[in-house]
């Protein structure tokens, strides 16, 4: 079997202020890759090429491992020694044993990188982690220090390996965040590219794909498309050599296949599988559960997701009235209703289609005035509108441990730790049901289990007193997921 090797014979970068760099597996050739379109001008290395023999067992089946690990080398940078890249034996192709110093920028930079690698690769079944998996295979992003740190060229932004084989096996690139001066975006679209030229994917001309040398504005992604191979040219020529084409002479073919385009999501996918994205938060924030309306009431909704927030989808009475494609999320109900029960129903989406359901139901007529005026007998009437009570699982101060627990999408803690559903209620008025009192929760009334609020409403008088000067209210926050 026979692979395709190129040699470096001169290295030369004239106006760059950012490069990446990448590296073919067996030997060291450098290609700077700009984050903007490259001038024609620009000088690159001169490449040689020659054919070499590869033991076949090297290439294998299936992809070793489905953990990328992000090593930002903090506290005292890492060591990198000489060898063949390996994230298992942190070798690399350089002279001699050297330190990349750790990352330098906040941990609120940290954080956000984390968090984009999680977006961008989080319609594949891999696991972004910052937890050194070794001695288990893995591959690996060191995103810290500078490239003169590994004996590099000062202005290079990342350096991978490459092969036309599917992947590298424990695959380690580098992302020199010293470069990029705390830029989240970029930090992580160099990250994606350098570890998906482990995966034999080429350059390609779309700035919206993290594969590019040209310019973006805004998060890059993979494309589930067949997109152009180029944006790297120089003179009128490849990397390796091909004659480049197009409007601005940036299209080539693809390294490794020989055709015009590349689907890199498609060829990610296919080494890793489908993601299991988390389903985004949605809470009907207005109206609010067994509210008394009238028709073309407004719907107002919050929705939040672990990664990217997508479209949200209004339905009452099951009719589909609005799709809202980004925040913020309102619509009006239909002018026509008639007066009775309605349910209310949005649908959120993140943007790998992850769902997730909230619905309330209101009513349209006159408001309640107790519990005999409300549809089903099991409700509470609290403020003129009708809620489920005490008897429901979900309902007025039933037990639960977050929003979703409650027909409220409210569920609240004291500094005992008792946690119930709540409904909102007016600040002495007397509106909260038998056994249960109006609490100031910072500014509004939520009704609360046995407490007395001075209306009649409450019980347990005696212990009451105590329980509002102790009560700590906060929300819940829900428990996150990672993709």
């Amino acid at each position: 079997m026979k692979r395709l090797v190129c040699a470096l014979a001169a290295s030369l970068l004239v106006g760059v202020s950012a490069a990446h760099a990448d590296i073919r597996l067996d030997a060291g050739v450098t290609i700077n890759e700009d984050t903007t379109p490259a001038p024609l001008v620009q000088q690159r290395p001169r490449l040689e090429r020659m054919w070499v023999d590869i033991d076949p067992s090297e290439v294998t089946p299936a992809v070793n491992s489905k953990t990328i690990f992000l090593n930002f080398c903090q506290p005292n940078g890492c060591v990198v020694k000489p060898g063949p890249p390996n994230s298992i034996n942190n070798t690399w192709n350089i002279n001699g044993q050297r330190t990349l110093r750790a990352f330098s920028n906040s941990d609120t930079v940290k954080n956000a990188v984390v968090m984009c690698m999680r977006d961008v690769f989080g319609p594949f079944g891999v696991e972004i982690t910052t937890t050194d998996p070794a001695p288990a295979a893995h591959f690996e992003i060191m995103i810290a220090g500078r490239p003169q740190d590994l004996g590099m060229s000062a202005g290079i932004g990342g350096v991978s390996p490459f092969s036309c084989q599917q992947f590298i096996p424990n695959s380690l690139v580098f992302d020199f965040s010293d470069v990029w001066n705390g830029n989240v975006e970029e930090i992580c679209s160099t990250a994606a590219q350098e570890i998906a030229h482990s995966f034999a994917l080429d350059h390609v001309t779309d700035p919206s794909d993290p594969l590019t040398y040209f310019g973006f504005n805004g998060r890059r992604r993979f494309k589930d498309a067949p997109v152009q191979c180029g944006s790297d040219c120089v003179q009128g020529q490849s990397p390796f050599g091909d004659a480049c084409s197009g409007p601005n002479q940036q299209n080539h073919r693809c390294a490794c296949s020989g055709q015009q385009t590349q689907n890199s999501f498609q060829t990610i996918k296919a080494l890793f599988g489908d993601g299991t994205p988390t389903p985004p938060d949605v809470r009907i924030v207005q109206p609010k559960s067994g509210a008394n309306v009238q028709p073309g009431f407004p719907i107002g909704v919050e929705m939040t997701d672990d990664q990217s927030p997508g479209r949200v989808e209004f339905r009452v009475d099951g009719q589909l009235i609005l799709t809202a494609p980004k925040a913020p999320y309102a619509a009006n109900a239909p002018m026509n209703l008639a007066a009775g029960t309605h349910t209310v129903e949005v649908s959120g989406f993140d943007i790998y289609e992850a769902k997730t359901v909230a619905t309330v139901q209101v009513y349209i007529g006159p408001p309640c005035n107790g519990e005999a005026d409300c549809p089903m007998e099991s409700d509470a009437c609290i403020g003129g509108r009708c809620v489920p009570g005490p008897s429901v699982v979900g309902g007025l101060g039933s037990p639960c441990d977050a929003g979703p627990d409650c027909a409220s999408n409210q569920c609240l803690s004291d500094s005992n730790g008792n946690r119930h559903c709540v409904e909102d209620c007016e600040l002495g008025k007397g509106q909260c049901p038998s056994n249960f009192g109006c609490l100031d929760a910072g500014g509004h009334g939520i009704c609360w289990p046995g407490y007395d609020d001075g209306t009649g409403g409450g019980c347990n008088a005696g212990g009451a007193g105590s329980l509002a000067i102790g009560l700590s209210m906060v929300m819940l926050a829900l428990a996150r997921r990672r993709r």
